[in-house]
């Protein structure tokens, strides 16, 4: 019988560990599908809602990494984050780069290092990537997410 159970033992523990193995493998699965751009700033992002003035973005960003390296980059700033201004459908819209880490005006904006927030009439109307993608997309305009797909397909198209 103690050998019958030697045999056991041994085996449930197996079992359990590979449970347990297979339940962080999806965890890790799971996070890993949010990706960087989903949690870049989300603290910060998370607490912005649609309707906040663009005073009370500012107050709740703080005061980003960016400085200028030439005089009119100052004009590319706006509190130590990068900003741009678009226009379409007859209204001006401004998107604010959230960044945490430091870096320059010269580097492209990329999704996992500066979640936007567009706003509309000193508005907020989408904060995040998920937000933004939708509305650019609605409003047309300028995605620098979307613009590096397009530009990726066109230099892997046909005969390339």
């Amino acid at each position: 019988m103690n050998m019958l159970l030697s045999f056991i033992a041994p085996r449930r523990r197996a079992r359990g560990l590979s449970v347990t193995l297979a339940l962080v493998a999806a965890a890790t699965v799971a996070l890993s599908a949010c990706g960087p751009s989903d949690l870049v700033g989300k603290d910060k992002i998370g607490k912005l809602d649609v309707g906040m003035s663009r005073d009370s973005v500012l107050l709740v960003l703080g005061t980003g990494t960016l400085t200028p390296n030439q005089p009119g980059d100052s004009l590319r700033l706006i509190q130590g984050f990068r900003q741009q201004q678009f226009f379409a459908g007859g209204s001006t819209y401004q998107v604010i780069w959230y960044r945490e880490t430091p870096g320059s005006v010269e580097e492209a904006i990329t999704r996992e290092n500066e979640p936007p927030v567009l706003l509309h009439a000193d508005t907020v109307v989408a904060a995040g990537w998920a937000d933004f993608d939708d509305a650019a997309l609605k409003l047309n305009l300028p995605n620098p997410y979307r613009s590096q797909e397009r530009l990726d397909s066109m230099i892997k198209g046909p005969g390339k």
